[in-house]
């Protein structure tokens, strides 16, 4: 295991941990934020999986599942706002 890989990871763990408010509130931010931010994550997730830094691409991809979460409740509370 590379030490790059525990740093990476522990600082995309805190970056799931700073999501989580987002997640929590009602306020959220711009659906197009939260699409961008899943797809570049996902992105950087794939490249460290290709580099073999297991644990940094597992949690870049908890992030990106956090900002998944974002955009779906983005999209449910900007499709009920226009019924």
């Amino acid at each position: 295991m590379q030490w790059q890989d525990v740093v990476i990871s522990l600082a995309q763990i805190v970056a799931v941990f700073s999501l989580l408010p987002s997640i929590l509130s009602k306020d959220k931010p711009a659906l197009t934020t939260c699409v961008m931010n899943f797809v570049l994550v996902m992105i950087i997730s794939t490249c460290l999986l290709s580099l073999g830094l297991w644990f940094s691409s597992i949690t870049a991809y908890a992030i990106a599942f956090t900002w998944l979460i974002l955009v779906v409740q983005k999209y449910r509370i900007d499709y009920r706002k226009t019924k």
